[in-house]
């Protein structure tokens, strides 16, 4: 049944087409389309409908109001009231559903709910005691994952994209979700576009390339449509917001333009293939299990079925290495715990590895190296006007909606000149880095980069003074004069140089420290700036950068320029938008691990490019949306923090994973072993028990929060593997030496309680040398942890033998077990030495 809305005097039936505008009414200010109606009170069908392309068209009135005056207050809460805000859920952001399914239902876990139930079949309870370390496990990385979303939660308001708009003729600063359809909205340089719009007054220049690809800046006038996602690189504008939410363009997109892209994490793809691999083994082998050790089982009737069972179980579950995912889950979210109480804002739990393998830092000057504030050092004349110098600098501030650190410093200077009449404006961008002004009678100014502003300059004095001034680290700007106009968006060709304008930029006080640190660790500086090459060298000398001498101009480079400069020189001037990318690009394609950090729309696509993004809370909105960290202190000298941060999870979780992948290991080889020998499986869940708990589990998670700033160094499957093959191949040896012993001295193997036993004890024990050897180096801390899992270890095993299904040994059968415990460390250290001669 159609739907039908009231509007003033009139009902208008809700149809299907898709139709963008219906009717015009007679009065200007109000008109009737047909656009998505969301449902505000279902988020969820709105999300489902606008993916399937489903969006539900309602007839609605539509508002003209002028650009002074806006929306007022009761045609605001009417659009509330019909749900049509900018509302758009956040999909990035965990939900508390989302975080209790994929901790419990996880493969592994199934697994072991599917081992508990058959052991609670058969009453085998005293085995069950292995899902105390499950819902340990669960718990945890629920409780961790849920202080970190909150964490995030709190942190992401001092971040929220806000917009200014006009209602009731007074300006407002709101939530960008609170922009309901028609407001006026002002838009200024750096600022990102939160709904699809129609400019109403005012000019400019936006950079769609989140939405198309596309750097290149495009001018809006007066009537043209700007798109929801693109932003602000240059001039103001009030505009009329035309499409909210699901509606806009880019929701239709489904966001996947404005979204950043996840960092290629070699932990995630690592755990993701160890995962599948484990996941193919375990399903024949549980099969071939359960026959084995039904078949070789000396019972009869139901204890046949509950000791085929219990020994299954034992198998599988130490094969199963579930402990080393939530190792890994949690290390990486109590380091976004860690980093939020240093005032960095993570927002992708993987950038953490990235920043750990970073070893290539790209840096912008202004805003990084520099606070992003400047003052103007020197002024000199080259020729006169027919208006003073103070006059014409004035008058061009005045003219234009620049609002940028060298125009602030140049209204400090200058302050503003309203007595002339502009007629033509050019805003200044990155891409042409110059603005200029056509005043009425009195020509054109133009003010910028010398070699963008005249080119063909000459004059070897003043070229001497600007090369001089920007080997010293000044800003040289040039202010010329023509007297042509400006002439679709192209300054005149005929100038003559009026004035230098000479500023510097104020150094931040820990960016020598900071570059320090980062030279003593490993980690390559370069600077990539927009400015003259001589000014960012000498900056960066000024701070320590190494190889400053190492500078290059990119003016007028293409992409192949570009590319084979990229590793070579570490300092880059007049660099593009489009080159800062390529060069980001570049390097990676070096085997590089890049970060980049940026707090201005021109470093976007630089920031697309890197494998870990990073922006300043100052910088632009938009660069923050789209970073996988901020740093809402804007402070460059909590990097090496956040890479110290990083280096710390990553080494501690390779040591600490270790340990799981020894008892994976061992369990999937001795289970084949069993096979071979067409034996029960010796192992069942209960005698596990010590080494899952007080060998692995409370020792790698107590591990995993050590000091560890050391570079990372190789693969972290080849060093997992490299860590955890020594210990099991031990394991796998004494385990063998257990049954070849008892063979020997026994002439059988048919003594299950014996084999237990020595088993339990040896692979206990072993387990508790590999934990002792990455304990190094050895702490108080660390020391103390081994001393109470050994003891824990010996109290259980002495004080409650029977719950371990454990049996008297013989004294031949202790001194042998004890002989293989005390020639394991040396086992292990042949086996490393080995591997590390191999290269493993």
């Amino acid at each position: 049944m159609a739907r039908k809305i009231k509007t003033d005097k009139k009902e208008v039936n809700n149809q299907p087409e898709n139709v963008a505008a219906v009717q015009e009414k007679t009065n200007k200010n109000v008109k009737i389309e047909k656009v998505a109606k969301p449902e505000k009170k279902v988020v969820f069908s709105r999300k489902k409908n606008a993916e399937k392309g489903e969006v539900k068209q309602t007839r609605i009135r539509r508002f003209k109001a002028e650009y002074s005056t806006g929306l007022t207050n009761e045609q605001v809460e009417d659009r509330k009231a019909k749900g049509l805000t900018n509302f758009t859920p956040n999909t990035n952001v965990k939900t508390y559903k989302s975080i209790f399914v994929e901790n419990i239902f996880t493969f592994f876990n199934l697994l072991c709910f599917a081992i508990f139930a058959s052991l609670a079949i058969v009453g085998a309870w005293s085995n069950c005691i292995f899902m105390f370390v499950i819902i340990a496990n669960i718990a945890i990385g629920i409780i961790q994952e849920i202080r970190a979303k909150r964490t995030i939660e709190k942190l992401s308001l001092l971040t929220a994209p806000i917009v200014k708009v006009v209602r009731d003729g007074i300006e407002q600063t709101i939530d960008v979700n609170e922009v309901v359809l028609d407001d006026i909205i002002i838009l200024s340089t750096g600022k990102q576009i939160v709904a699809d719009c129609i400019v109403l007054e005012g000019s400019i220049e936006v950079n769609e390339s989140l939405l198309t690809g596309e750097s290149l800046p495009i001018k809006k006038k007066p009537g043209d449509t700007i798109l929801g996602g693109s932003f602000v690189v240059s001039g103001s504008c009030h505009a009329r917001v035309d499409k909210v939410g699901a509606n806009t363009y880019i929701q239709q997109l489904s966001s996947k333009a404005k979204k950043y892209r996840r960092p290629k994490s070699e932990l995630f793809n690592s755990l993701k293939l160890i995962i599948k691999v484990i996941g193919i083994i375990l399903v024949p082998l549980t099969i071939l299990m359960y026959i084995n050790n039904y078949v070789a089982s000396s019972h009869v009737g139901t204890p046949r079925i509950i000791e085929t069972i219990t020994s299954t179980a034992g198998s599988i579950i130490g094969m199963v290495p579930s402990g080393m995912f939530l190792l890994c889950s949690v290390a990486l979210t109590v380091s976004v715990i860690r980093l939020a109480r240093r005032k960095a804002l993570v927002q992708d739990l993987y950038c953490v590895e990235m920043l750990a393998r970073v070893n290539v830092l790209c840096l912008d000057k202004t805003g990084t190296i520099t606070d992003g504030t400047m003052k103007v050092y020197n002024c000199i004349q080259l020729s006169n006007t027919d208006i003073t110098l103070k006059r014409a600098v004035g008058s061009i501030l005045s003219a234009l909606p620049d609002n940028n650190q060298t125009s602030q410093a140049l209204i400090n200077y200058f302050g503003y000149n309203k007595e002339l009449k502009p007629v033509a404006t050019l805003p200044f961008s990155s891409q042409r880095k110059l603005s200029a002004v056509t005043f009425d009678g009195h020509g054109t100014y133009i003010l910028g980069a010398p070699e963008f502003v005249m080119p063909e300059m000459n004059d070897k004095k003043t070229l001497n003074m600007i090369e001089q001034y920007s080997k010293d680290g000044y800003r040289v700007l040039l202010l010329a004069h023509s007297d042509s106009k400006i002439q679709k968006d192209n300054v005149p060709a005929n100038k003559t140089a009026v004035a230098l304008l000479i500023l510097e930029d104020r150094i931040r006080d820990e960016a020598i420290a900071t570059i320090e640190w980062f030279k003593n660790n490993g980690v390559k500086v370069k600077i990539i700036s927009g400015d003259n090459p001589l000014t960012v060298a000498e900056i960066a000398k000024r701070v320590g950068v190494a190889n400053t001498e190492q500078f290059i101009n990119l003016e007028g480079m293409n992409e192949k320029q570009v590319i084979a400069a990229a590793n070579k020189y570490t300092v880059f001037g007049r660099v593009t938008p489009d080159q800062k990318a390529i060069l980001v690009r570049a390097i990676k394609a070096n085997g590089n691990t890049v970060a980049m950090t940026g707090d201005g729309v021109n470093d976007i696509l630089a920031l697309k490019e890197a494998d870990c993004a990073i922006a300043m809370a100052s910088g632009s909105e938009a660069v923050r949306s789209v970073s996988h960290m901020v740093l809402l202190n804007s402070d460059f000298g909590s990097m090496p923090e956040t890479v110290r941060e990083g280096r710390r999870v990553i080494n501690n979780v390779q040591k600490s994973s270790s340990l799981f992948f020894m008892k994976t290991i061992f369990s999937i080889v001795f289970s084949v072993f069993m096979l071979i020998i067409n034996k029960v499986y010796p192992l069942k869940t209960v005698n596990n028990f010590l080494l899952e708990t007080f060998v692995i589990g409370i020792p790698s998670f107590l591990l995993a929060f050590l000091p560890n700033d050391k570079p990372i160094e190789g693969k972290f499957i080849y060093n997992l593997f490299k860590n955890a093959l020594p210990a099991a191949i031990t394991l796998i040896l004494n385990g063998c030496a257990v049954y070849l012993f008892v063979w020997l001295t026994k002439g059988t193997l048919d003594c299950t309680a014996v084999l237990t036993t020595m088993m339990m004890i040896t692979v206990t024990f072993t387990g508790l040398i590999q934990l002792l050897r990455l304990c190094k180096p050895y702490t108080a801390f660390t020391g103390t942890l081994f001393v109470t899992m050994l003891a824990c270890c010996l109290i259980a095993l002495l004080c409650f033998p029977a719950f371990f299904t454990l049996t008297a040994l013989k004294l031949s059968d202790m001194l042998f077990t004890i002989v293989l415990i005390l020639l394991a460390p040396t086992v292990m250290n042949a086996l490393y030495f080995l591997f590390e001669k191999i290269k493993l």
